[in-house]
């Protein structure tokens, strides 16, 4: 059992100097920091918010997909990561679903994910901060050096040899003034920023049937209670949860909200407030409308704040587009692959080729040195971004920042001019299938 002292060895003061830091705890950081302090970097994980997890702990049993492949092992930080929470046993997870946009994850419970992912770091010698907005960057001319704290104990600056911004927003590369854009090339219209919440009290085995057995008998009861002047959700999605009588309900928004900017306070202000409407109407819907294991059911919570799907995205040296993903060309600096399909929800969604290879070149910045961007603020289209943007892929593009960020520090070289087969005969080594 791990001591206050073990705890607070791991959390550096202001100024201490790290060969890699990484900024954003989600997937795409947990694999970068776990990957880099794997390669002999030194290596710090920066989180705003109060835990690490992203998503999957924002939005409660939220699915986990492409953590495996094909049910078996997918190498690299994801063993790692799936042995961590399997290790809690069957309160901490559930087999998720199985389809082409929700398969080969597992569903786990928030709180025991914000545990196994502290336990990970430390047994993998991590350093790492909460409560730690990055609001600055440090910069000698176009390379960045270190990133800016701005939190209630005032102003910090951590040095770094590489960083790795993983924060999902783009922020570090924003701050350093790499070329970014945002939401659908043709209107600048964002995917759906929703608030998951869960549901008790319901009878699971009756619910899960009907939604089986009469998923258009459901749809009518949605679209007839919208009309009556309900807040529903542009689309539900019902996930099995690890606590008996429960139900996960991730979701499209509410109707006719519009495109939420998840980078513009008074924006996602909209979509928290609109958010608990949908989660309120939605079980005063379900007990109205007689929905079969829904009768009586309860509004246990709601997540800690809205999932967010996208917001900037870096311009790199390439951009990975969507029909790089569904034709999966083999890029000879490919350092990870994207399985699943195209899911931009509402918006769109479509097959792709499953596994396609994802380039180095996606992780730098054109104008900014001693910088990778990695996860869902990498350099993609819009549609580019949506191919395979399950959690599982954003750890491998993550992990393999990871690993190239720690080659550079150990080399003295900038990750523009790093040796991409020496990333990829890492990546290997760590049992990755490239």
């Amino acid at each position: 059992m791990p001591t206050r002292t073990d705890i607070e060895h791991l959390i550096p003061a202001e100024g201490r100097a790290f060969d890699v830091i990484v900024v954003g705890g989600g997937p795409a950081g947990i694999g970068a920091a776990v990957a880099a302090a794997r390669n002999g970097a030194s290596t710090l994980l920066l989180e705003g918010r109060s835990f690490f997890g992203g998503v999957a702990a924002v939005a409660p049993w939220m699915p986990m997909n492409r953590l495996m492949l094909n049910g078996g092992h997918r190498g690299g930080v994801h063993d790692l990561f799936v042995a961590q929470v399997k290790a809690h046993g069957g309160h901490a997870y559930v087999e998720g679903k199985q389809n082409a946009i929700d398969g080969d994850g597992l569903d786990i419970h928030p709180d025991y994910l914000k545990l196994a992912i502290f336990e990970l770091l430390e047994q993998n010698g991590v350093c790492y901060r909460l409560h730690s907005p990055v609001t600055d960057v440090l910069m000698d001319g176009q390379r960045v050096t270190g990133v800016v704290v701005t939190g209630k104990g005032g102003r910090q600056e951590f040095p770094a040899s590489v960083v790795v911004d993983a924060s999902g927003d783009g922020d570090v590369a924003h701050l350093a003034g790499a070329e970014m854009v945002e939401g659908r090339e043709e209107d600048g219209v964002h995917m759906p920023v929703s608030l998951v919440f869960v549901l008790a009290n319901v009878d699971t085995e009756r619910f899960f049937a009907y939604l089986a057995d009469q998923p258009q008998a459901f749809r009518e009861v949605i679209e007839q209670a919208r009309g009556e002047g309900y807040a529903v959700a542009a689309w539900y999605s019902f996930n099995q949860t690890t606590v008996p009588g429960t139900v996960g309900v991730n979701n499209g928004a509410m109707v006719d909200m519009g495109s939420i900017n998840a980078a513009q306070a008074g924006d996602l202000t909209v979509a928290e407030r609109l958010g608990l409407q949908v989660a309120v109407d939605t079980v005063r819907l379900a007990r109205d409308k007689r929905i079969p294991g829904l009768e009586d059911c309860y509004l246990m919570f709601t997540g800690a704040t809205v999932g967010v799907r996208d917001t900037r995205r870096l311009v790199g040296e390439y951009v990975l587009t969507v029909e790089d993903a569904r034709s999966g060309p083999q890029f000879d600096d490919m350092i990870a692959r994207k399985y699943g399909a195209i899911d931009a929800n509402q918006l769109f969604i479509g097959e792709m080729h499953s596994g396609f290879g994802y380039p180095y070149r996606c992780l730098l910045p054109k104008e900014v040195d001693n910088l990778l961007v990695a996860g869902r603020c990498g350099s993609a289209t819009f549609l580019g971004h949506a191919a395979g943007k399950s959690m599982g892929n954003m750890m491998e593009l993550g992990q393999a920042a990871g690993v190239a960020a720690a080659l550079c520090s150990a080399q003295g070289i900038t990750p523009r001019a790093v040796d991409v087969r020496q990333v990829q005969a890492a990546l290997r080594a760590m049992g990755v299938h490239l």
